[in-house]
């Protein structure tokens, strides 16, 4: 019996031991983070080039130099971003991998047969760093320069009627898929790799549109390279004044934007994500960056963990909503 008692002592003690130990962990490792020589990788699930490439880009080279840290972009496309947000969900919680995201992150695993991942479950969130409403383009050939006309022309074309898109489950594709049924016209679905090279096979004229992020298509559409139909946004656009809203042009109430964030997997330390929370909003903060970033037509954002956390919740409530509505599988 005495022998018993000192066993369970000694495994109190033990795990009083292995509790402090833990408390005291959190905190060095956080001081400590980042380790010299050691690189932090930031997954891009888009190609090279794209909306969410370049926002993250920037930022990560002013979080980079603050750290006086290596900060690699990875840019790993494919899946409607599923494989990427796959593979940092299996990667270790140690701050070391975080994940660039934008609406696919939400939408995909929506349309999956069997979810890969849950947002909720899998990751944390560490802020939102910008928003960008999409605009309604087209390539030039197209005979059409308003929206009843485009509707027009990709009745009497059906062959040849087709919207390009980022990827299966982006941001552009679904508010596509509601504007389609909006219209009441069939225009077939083109998925890419990236908003990047979506727009060279539009600009090539391989497929005639798309619903395009505001900061990759407005000098396109100043040069008469691309010719903006109408904007789905609330109300016209700053950069575009001459170029309608949908709402204007008769679809009412609709919009259809991309955001752009950053995720860790769940788990990872508090003060790890408090600390790149707090630089990545010193980062948006900045003039220097501020100045790259806000011609492009995106709006940056101040959000706390917590804040971006509660922004995926309705975000990911809004998208379900609308692929019933689209009628997607």
């Amino acid at each position: 019996m005495e022998r018993a008692m000192d066993m369970r002592g000694l495994r109190l003690i033990g795990a009083a031991w292995f509790g402090v130990m833990l408390a005291l962990t959190g905190p060095v490792q956080a001081e400590d983070y980042p380790a010299a020589g050691r690189a932090i990788r930031v997954v891009v699930p888009f190609a090279a080039g794209g909306g969410t490439d370049a926002i993250t880009r920037v930022v990560a080279e002013h979080v980079a130099k603050a750290w006086g840290a290596a900060v690699v972009i990875e840019n790993k496309p494919g899946g409607g971003t599923m494989i990427a947000s796959q593979g940092v969900a299996a990667a270790p919680a140690d701050g070391y991998t975080v994940l660039a995201i934008s609406n696919s992150f939400l939408v995909s695993p929506l349309l999956a047969d069997q979810a890969p991942y849950d947002h909720a479950r899998d990751f944390t969130g560490v802020a939102l760093l910008a928003s960008s409403p999409h605009v309604l383009v087209a390539h030039p050939a197209v005979p059409a320069r308003n929206l009843a006309e485009l509707a027009g022309w990709a009745r009497a074309h059906p062959a040849s009627a087709s919207f390009a898109s980022f990827g299966r489950g982006a941001s552009n594709h679904l508010g596509f898929e509601v504007l389609k049924r909006r219209l009441g016209v069939e225009i077939v679905h083109v998925p890419y790799h990236g908003s990047a090279p979506a727009l060279k096979d539009l600009i090539g004229g391989h497929v005639p549109m798309m619903l395009g992020d505001l900061q990759n298509v407005r000098e396109l559409v100043v040069a008469g390279t691309l010719r903006a139909v109408a904007v789905a946004n609330e109300t016209r656009l700053a950069s575009l004044p001459n170029v309608p809203t949908l709402v204007e042009a008769g679809i009412a109430g609709f919009t259809s934007k991309s955001w752009f964030g950053l995720v860790m997997r769940s788990g990872t330390s508090e003060p790890i994500v408090a600390r790149w929370n707090a630089a990545v909003r010193a980062a948006l903060a900045d003039p220097a960056v501020r100045a790259r970033l806000e011609p492009h037509g995106v709006t940056l954002t101040d959000t706390t963990p917590a804040e971006f956390d509660a922004f995926l919740r309705d975000e990911a409530a809004k998208a379900a909503a609308a692929i019933r509505l689209a009628g997607l599988k």
